[in-house]
């Protein structure tokens, strides 16, 4: 009985051994940011990157650098890429939609002034209106290693009647070209300034329960 027991104990104590030394998942964490709270802005957290704030289309763009990287020029990156990362989502989105894609745009004058505007960046108006950065802990591709990262964000402002009117009159100054072209690009950007409206209200909706 005495040598079952003393089994039994050894393989206990051999089984909690194992169990001690098994590695463990790293978990996200925050070790330094710009602000000093350790936690990260709503607005650094949402998955959108455009959106609708009152008049106004507001544009999250974000810089991610090895945790050695200095965080002044993290951001100094990051404000210098925004505007011309917001106007490429902008024209990715207006080029790309359904109406505009079913029509022969080749060497259309409307269609190339619109992605020449959008492609140079020559856009007034657009200000840099936040900035942010943090350092953190994040698990590696094991989830087993932690390695440092350094994330950083700023936050771009414009009015969303003068985007309206800038690219409308990047569409209307060029003459000649299809004028179904024309007017399927302005229904796009139209369509595109709407939906952000449309997406930022929906995300804000609080969830509901199912009737019982």
């Amino acid at each position: 009985m005495k040598k079952k027991t003393a089994g039994l104990l050894a393989l206990i104590a051999l089984g909690l051994g194992g169990c001690a030394s098994s590695p463990s998942y790293v978990k996200s964490e925050v070790i330094a940011n710009s602000d000093r709270s350790l936690k990260t802005p709503t607005w650094v957290l949402s998955e959108q990157n455009i959106l609708t704030e009152g008049s106004d289309i507001v544009f999250v763009h974000k810089v991610y650098l090895e945790g050695s990287g200095r965080p002044d020029a993290c951001v100094a990156m990051a404000r210098t890429q925004a505007v011309g990362e917001m106007l490429k989502t902008i024209k990715t989105a207006i080029t790309s939609s359904g109406q505009v894609e079913a029509l022969n745009t080749t060497s259309d004058p409307s269609y190339s002034a619109l992605t020449a505007f959008l492609s140079q960046g020559n856009i007034s108006g657009a200000r840099l209106t936040e900035s942010y950065w943090e350092q953190s802990m994040e698990p590696d591709s094991t989830g087993f290693q932690a390695q440092k990262r350094l994330m950083c964000a700023v936050k771009v402002r414009m009015e969303k009647s003068l985007l309206e009117r800038q690219i409308q009159e990047a569409l209307q100054g060029t003459p000649g070209g299809n004028p179904e072209i024309r007017r399927k690009l302005i229904n796009a950007q139209k369509d595109f300034l709407e939906s952000v409206g449309q997406q930022d209200a929906a995300s804000s909706q609080p969830a509901t329960e199912p009737n019982s």
